[in-house]
């Protein structure tokens, strides 16, 4: 796998050493938090999003539960799955629907400095804490992330590398007992019934949930796309319970009536790349959002569970612990995590988020220097030593010209 994430790049131009361990006491908190947009993807042959979409419901189960473990394949990256050419117009798409109604909203004032998945981030932070004992059990991959710069000369873009090898393995190995809990304790969203242009009704089955948000941390401010596993199926506040209901059966009734119209469903800029959206969901508040994660005897591997659920901004974690019994599996207990309860940890692992900006601020000085808007720059870790940074001679599909322009 190592020789295919060298495929279309040619000298390199820069190295980059993990950073030494930072003296700066300045806090590291997330700030000005603020969601710009979300999707579901939708099961069809054309790219095609659900927005705002709806994450799946948490549902309560008695103990034990029995992990059950033919239930399918595992669904990898939908963008990359789907072969959607620009794996990032998505958000773009989602972001520019959903702030829609707010006349005073620009994404070019946002004043965005990197623009990325979660993944990426996570990848990174693996490589800036290389040489420290942080990670504890964790093991680093290789990796290989593209970089682009907006015609702002601020705005670092940055998109995951996959290799067509890499996407059929992830889909032909077993879903694993994580994904199997999560499909056990949630509720599978109605399928969506949909026109499509000659009036012919389509059948589209919500799958995975993505939200697009934007914070400030240690003095950079991201976009950040990232996989939201749950909701809470309670209101966000106890007086508004009986509203919330009611928002809720107008969605199921709302899911009766979508449209998929040829006209409108896509969004003229975006042709090019091909998806196209239907509107579907709600706006979900903040403080149901929930990730899910199962440790094996109750193992919880926080080297590489706090940085997902922190960077993602996602408020409530529940983790389940797996047990074998008789090559069975099963959950037999299950603990409910927020930001107060999780402070010990934050306060442990805050030098990793250190290390992570300043590995990024030194990314975009390198990108400025030897790439531009025009010129991408994959930067390339081995799982040890310093990350190299090359030059893209064969381009791929990454985020467009007018997607770059728009920051």
């Amino acid at each position: 796998m190592e020789n295919s994430l060298f495929l279309g790049l040619s000298d390199v131009v820069a190295s980059i050493r993990p950073p030494s361990s930072s003296t700066d006491n300045s806090p590291v908190e997330v700030t000005n938090l603020k969601a710009l947009g979300s999707y579901n993807w939708l099961e069809d042959q054309a790219p095609t999003i659900a927005i705002p979409g709806r994450p799946p419901v948490w549902k309560e189960q008695p103990m034990p539960i029995h992990l059950k473990e033919n239930l399918g394949k595992p669904f990898f990256d939908e963008g990359i799955a789907r072969k959607c050419g620009y794996p990032l117009e998505p958000d773009l798409l989602a972001i520019e629907v959903s702030q829609g109604a707010d006349p005073n909203f620009k994404l070019s004032e946002e004043m965005i400095d990197i623009v990325t998945n979660r993944n990426n981030l996570r990848k990174l932070i693996d490589f800036a804490n290389s040489g420290t004992t942080n990670r504890g059990k964790h093991r680093a991959d290789h990796f290989r992330i593209d970089a682009q710069l907006a015609p702002n000369g601020r705005t670092m873009v940055l998109t995951r590398y996959e290799t067509q090898a890499s996407c059929r393995q992830q889909n032909e190995q077993f879903i694993g007992f994580d994904h199997i809990f999560e499909r056990m304790c949630t509720e599978e969203l109605p399928t969506i019934h949909a026109a499509n242009s000659d009036g012919r009704t389509t059948y589209l089955r919500p799958v995975g949930y993505h939200r697009i948000v934007r914070y400030d941390l240690l003095g950079m401010r991201f976009l950040v796309r990232s996989r939201v596993d749950a909701m809470l199926s309670g209101p966000s506040k106890p007086h508004a319970e009986r509203s919330t209901e009611i928002d809720i059966n107008d969605l199921s009734r709302a899911l009766e009536q979508a449209t998929l119209e040829s006209g409108s469903a896509t969004l003229p800029q975006l042709q090019a790349t091909g998806v196209q959206y239907v509107n579907f969901g709600e706006l979900v508040p903040q403080d149901l959002f929930m990730d899910i994660k199962l440790a094996h005897k109750g193992n919880v591997n926080w080297g590489n569970v706090y940085p997902q659920y922190f960077l993602s901004q996602t408020p409530n974690l529940k983790v389940a612990t797996r047990t074998a019994v008789q090559r069975k599996n099963f959950v037999t207990q299950l603990d409910t995590y927020d930001q107060n309860s999780l402070k010990t940890e934050h306060e442990k692992q805050s030098q990793q988020f250190q290390s992570l900006v300043a590995v990024l601020k030194e990314m975009r000085r390198t990108l400025q220097t030897y790439g531009s808007s025009s010129q991408p720059l994959a930067f390339v870790w081995l799982q040890k030593g310093d990350m190299k940074a090359y030059r893209i001679q064969e381009k791929g599909e990454y985020l467009s010209d007018e997607g770059l322009e728009k920051f």
